[in-house]
């Protein structure tokens, strides 16, 4: 019984790490949006790297279901086509018996999915983000000159002269929001120059409004003319960016998440608690519940992928059929299209809990239902 334990545990294993990498490339494939804007912020080549080796634990989780998914499949078709099955069947084994060592070992895997997921993608989520903020730190013209950037934070930017990327730029307009409302900074400069540490300008006008008492009055125009400006990078690049990361459901971890819930719950309870507040704050605990749910359906598709693929894919008869692979492709579809329509309903905690565990639920029932025909000789 070891020995073909370990037959097919080495079968599926050799299989699973071949699928993983594969996939872990072709996924990296869907980032190269993101890697490529990052490298377009004039970092270097160590970070770009950096930043590239941080995107693998966010791409693990989806790349190892899909990978047991194949595993599996490959493994039991194999044995079905070589009649090693057969064989295993006659000399007294029961079908649960052999797929008993695959069905455990992805027992371990989805847990070690659960970790993944929860820690170790979360941690990375949260360093790109933070790696990314400290890169624009460095350069802001690089993220002046990002014009999609700058309409999120409702800033508008435009060199009518000569630039260089990340280096100079002449005749520039700069109109950035105000601190009150309805309120536009506008600064003009002949000349921006980016160094290492200082962010310098020449010929540099800025227009600002202070705000006085008298709501009947308009606000005062404070209009300074500079020959030279010298500030820092980081002090510029603070007033370009108000919040440098905002720290969302996935980026935290298990522990941390359940801290937030905690808050979110003693929010609600307060007597001076609004209204109008009380149901923004249902709605964040409602993400927070449905963040854990999330990423406890990613780790239990490591298991039931599995089982899926060992089930129909496994054939008794002489004449080969595409029917266990057409049940297969229609439930994994199943499961990605509630997968990422539970994920576009966060805040509604009941539709995305059915969501994300009711695909879990028919893929097990239907995988062991197929199991029970076959060791029954029905196909």
């Amino acid at each position: 019984m070891i020995i073909i334990w370990r037959y097919l545990l080495t079968q599926y294993i050799k299989v699973l790490s071949l699928s993983l990498v594969a996939f872990i490339a072709v996924l990296l494939t869907t980032r190269l949006d993101d890697i490529a804007h990052f490298a377009s912020l004039g970092a270097q080549g160590f970070y770009v790297l950096q930043f590239t080796m941080l995107q693998i634990p966010y791409i693990l989780p989806i790349a190892i279901p899909v990978s047991a998914l194949i595993s599996s499949l490959l493994l039991i078709q194999r044995l079905s086509s070589s009649h090693e099955l057969t064989a295993l069947r006659a000399s007294g084994l029961s079908i649960t018996t052999i797929l008993a060592p695959i069905l455990i070992f992805a027992s371990y895997l989805s847990v070690l999915n659960f970790y993944i997921v929860s820690e170790v993608a979360t941690e990375s989520h949260l360093a790109t983000n933070i790696l990314r903020s400290e890169l624009r730190q460095v350069n802001p013209l690089l993220v002046l000159h990002n014009k999609h950037m700058m309409r999120l934070k409702g800033i508008y930017f435009d060199s009518l002269g000569e630039s260089k990327m990340g280096e100079s730029a002449c005749d520039v307009l700069l109109a950035s929001p105000g601190k009150g409302e309805n309120h536009i900074n506008l600064m003009i400069a002949k000349n921006l120059h980016s160094s290492e540490s200082d962010f310098s300008g020449t010929s540099v006008t800025c227009i600002s409004s202070i705000r006085t008492d008298s709501e009947k009055r308009f606000d005062h125009l404070m209009i300074e003319n500079m020959g030279k400006s010298v500030t820092s990078i980081r002090d510029f690049s603070q007033m370009l960016q108000k919040k440098i990361i905002n720290i969302n459901n996935d980026h935290l971890k298990l522990g941390l998440l359940l801290v937030r819930l905690g808050d979110e719950k003693e929010k609600l309870l307060r007597p001076s608690t609004l209204s109008d507040e009380s149901k923004t704050i249902k709605r964040n605990i409602n993400r927070g519940y449905t963040e854990i749910i999330r990423r406890i359906s990613i780790a239990l598709a490591v298991f039931t992928f599995t089982l899926m693929g060992l089930s129909f894919g496994a054939s008794i008869s002489r004449h080969q059929s595409s029917s266990g692979v057409i049940y297969l492709i229609a439930l994994a579809a199943l499961y990605l299209a509630c997968f990422f329509v539970a994920k576009s309903i966060e805040y509604q905690f009941t539709a995305s809990l059915i969501l994300y565990l009711l695909p879990h639920v028919l893929i097990i029932f239907f995988s062991i239902f197929n199991l029970r025909r076959l060791s029954k000789g029905i196909e």
